[in-house]
């Protein structure tokens, strides 16, 4: 008999889309428990999200030329999208799957090399090996860093 590894639920910090009214919402997560450091949590992270996004090519047509039908939108899902600056129709152009090992491997390199930082209730976390507890309901925040240009570059 195959038992199955707990599921904790937590909050990702997301930004929600738009010029006038931005603001960061906490979406729910699924994870499972029993993670013990930052890069257990990045992977865990990235194979749930690699995974949504193949599961979303599945859907569509190989063939860039079939008659896809797209469901009409509604003038609310307009102007949502509108406000975010860019009307887009779930349409994925490249339809190649991603590889998760791929991913996962990249985004512990970048965690690494502080591309993006990670925040547990608003705590920094440190390296890939450092401990980390998670509980079920803790918010977490991924702010990735931009370099700005100036005179040096």
């Amino acid at each position: 008999m195959v038992t199955e590894s707990p599921i904790m639920k937590i909050y990702l910090q997301q930004k929600r889309p738009g010029r006038t009214r931005q603001a960061i919402v906490p979406c729910p997560i699924e994870l499972p428990a029993g993670l013990n450091t930052t890069g257990e949590l990045i992977s865990s992270l990235v194979r749930i999200i690699v995974s949504a996004y193949n599961d979303r090519i599945d859907d569509v047509p190989a063939d860039p030329d079939a008659d896809y039908q797209v469901a009409p939108m509604t003038e609310d899902q307009v102007n949502n999208l509108a406000e975010a600056g860019r009307i887009a129709f779930g349409l994925i152009y490249n339809n190649r799957k991603e590889d998760p090992e791929k991913a996962i491997a990249n985004a512990l390199q970048c965690h690494e090399d502080g591309i993006f930082k990670i925040f547990l209730n608003g705590s920094q976390l440190g390296s890939n090996e450092s401990q980390v507890e998670i509980a079920e309901g803790d918010t977490l925040t991924i702010i990735r860093l931009t370099m700005l240009s100036g005179r040096m570059w």
